[in-house]
């Protein structure tokens, strides 16, 4: 299969893909763990790592406590991955493009078109979040759980507030006990808004919504790169007080994806995952519509759970219906769903070759070496490791 400029382009855009800043954002080492007590005192009392070692990622890494269920498990998921190659993942995606949930309602989305940023992404009913703080005129907001294997509200996939619906967001994030909210866009992006600024950019900023006695203030306590090898994500401590008591939520923003488009650099999103690993209350995602990048971070833990438990994710095509029956549209596009296998195949192949270095010999090291090609020239991105 040739991947032309125009095969590239086929798909409508909302804004044009291009490539991510070639600053590389992925860890290339990994530092031990800190105390739980530290990690408190320098991360605004959530306990959110600084950076959480690969190696330790349960039940997948290499090493001592390893899950043997997963590696069961791993291994026929990544020869099935090179035997079908990059072209044949594309047709893959494709075949579901326009895959919605059967039976699926929109009906608090209709009622709310104030409410929603883009009037062709719809929220469905099934497992919207409804909102029950006090003092909103809605219980609506565009935004869905998201289940894995191991906790059945893991994830809040949401749009990216507008100006009108920020007093709803840090309401939900209340109202749901959130510790950690990730954010996978700018507030701007090729002149175009694709969020509203709704958290304060200054330290010791504030910012207040909402009308007595329901206000909800936010505080900027400060931010700080999430690592010196992450750089492209930016963690600010922001605490949030209202009537009832006072809470801190860690707000980590990768501000270098692309929108419709993949970032240049392969484990980052392995890292943000793994940062917010201990996190028990659901973790709040958004990018601007809420399915494309949202979907694609929250699918590759969705995989990676699945695996810990030993689950079969042959059937990726399946696995996206999976995906799209709790945040429809998840994953927008073939250059999201080539990045989700990318990111896997480098987390096992590269950074945990005393694993699964069996997987390379021969035949099948030739196969990864030319899937990584042909992903670097689907996508347009650098085949850096």
């Amino acid at each position: 299969m040739c991947f032309t400029k125009k095969a590239k382009n086929s798909l409508r855009e909302r804004s044009k893909v291009t490539p991510a800043p070639n600053e590389s954002c992925e860890s290339s080492k990994e530092t031990s763990r800190l105390s739980s007590k530290r990690q408190a005192e320098k991360n605004g009392g959530t306990g959110l790592a600084t950076t959480t070692p690969l190696a330790q990622t349960p039940g997948l890494a290499a090493g001592r406590g390893v899950n043997q269920k997963a590696m069961v498990v791993v291994k026929p998921w990544v020869q099935r991955t090179l035997d079908m190659g990059v072209p044949a993942l594309v047709d893959e995606f494709r075949g579901l493009a326009k895959y919605t949930p059967e039976g699926m309602t929109t009906e608090a989305f209709n009622a709310n078109k104030d409410k929603n940023r883009y009037q062709d992404v719809p929220c469905q009913d099934k497992g919207r979040i409804v909102l029950k703080f006090p003092g909103l005129q809605s219980d609506y907001i565009h935004a869905n759980y998201l289940g894995t294997a191991h906790n059945p509200k893991k994830f809040i996939c949401a749009q990216g507030p507008l100006e009108n619906t920020q007093h709803s967001f840090w309401a939900m994030a209340l109202q749901e006990k959130v510790e950690c909210i990730i954010m996978l866009c700018n507030c701007i992006e090729m002149a175009k808004i694709k969020c509203h600024q709704y958290w304060p950019l200054e330290k010791d900023q504030k910012l207040v919504f909402g009308e007595a006695p329901n206000q909800i203030t936010v505080t900027n306590m400060g931010a700080r790169k999430m690592s010196p090898e992450e750089q492209c994500i930016n963690v600010t401590s922001l605490k949030v007080d209202w009537v009832e008591g006072s809470r801190t939520i860690q707000h980590l923003q990768w501000e270098n994806w692309p929108d419709r488009g993949v970032p240049q650099t392969n484990l980052t999103a392995i890292n943000l995952l793994s940062a917010t690993r201990g996190n028990q209350n659901p973790i709040l995602v958004h990018c601007s519509a809420g399915i494309g990048r949202t979907g694609t971070i929250v699918a590759i833990a969705y995989v990676q759970d699945k695996m810990m438990a030993g689950e079969d994710c042959m059937a990726m095509n399946e696995l996206l219906k999976e995906l799209r029956s709790h945040r429809p549209w998840s994953i927008q596009n073939e250059f999201q769903y080539l990045y989700l296998h990318r990111v896997l195949l480098s987390y096992f192949l590269e950074r945990h070759k005393d694993a699964y270095e069996e997987l390379l010999i021969g035949e099948n090291g030739i196969k990864y070496k030319k899937w990584v090609e042909d992903y670097a020239t689907a996508t347009g991105s650098n085949p850096q490791k």
